[in-house]
């Protein structure tokens, strides 16, 4: 787990430097997480998805050097380590949730109880399986991401679709819709709340 909050903090300190849309978010975390911290350990839990999926996404994570492979190959190493689990955070019973849920697997690595407890940032990897649509959906977290392995087709407001693959990064203001549709490949990222922790998902209907 140590080495993955190792690689975690070198991702962001490399983040920062992007000049990127999410360079001030990465910045912000470097500033406020204390990286040296004694780890909360929690027990372990796997999840169907991460079985089917992860694999797959960390070999279609960038060139070699690359970031976003260099953290994958980290990932996959101490995968079975930590507590995947279903986003709690969406209140929605529709149908397409239903399918998201059974396709779709979170893990949080810092934040407030998480193995690197922070009260500034919240944040982790995200697994979505193949061919899985994430409806349009807003909270009041500042939220960043990071595309690691896999690709996907992606929305905010009512701007056009456009194509992720690894390497990429995108920013949500608080309350942006966005939406993930992937494709024949599994998508891996790193997520990011840079404000409102406590956010609940808001799936948008109509």
């Amino acid at each position: 787990m140590n080495r993955l909050i190792d690689a975690f903090e070198g991702f962001f300190s490399a983040a920062a430097q992007s000049g990127a849309d999410v360079a001030k978010a990465a910045k912000f975390t470097l500033d406020n997480v204390n990286w040296q911290a004694t780890l909360n350990l929690p027990a372990s839990s796997c999840d169907p998805v991460v079985d089917a999926h992860l694999e797959s996404a960390c070999a279609n994570s960038g060139p070699q050097g690359s970031n976003s492979h260099a953290i994958a190959q980290t990932l996959l190493t101490v995968s079975d380590q930590l507590r995947w689990r279903k986003s709690s955070k969406s209140h929605d019973d529709g149908p397409d949730i239903a399918v998201l849920s059974r396709n779709f697997a979170v893990v949080s690595l810092i934040g407030p109880g998480e193995p690197l407890q922070s009260d500034k940032v919240y944040a982790g990897f995200s697994l979505q399986a193949p061919d899985i649509y994430y409806p349009p959906h807003a909270h009041f977290a500042e939220e960043s991401y990071w595309i690691i392995g896999g690709n996907a087709d992606w929305r905010v407001g009512t701007k056009p679709w456009f194509a992720v693959d690894p390497g990429d990064s995108i920013y949500h203001e608080s309350e942006a819709r966005h939406v993930m549709q992937t494709n024949e490949q599994p998508l891996l990222t790193i997520w990011l709340w840079t404000s409102h922790l406590d956010s609940e998902v808001m799936i948008i209907r109509g």
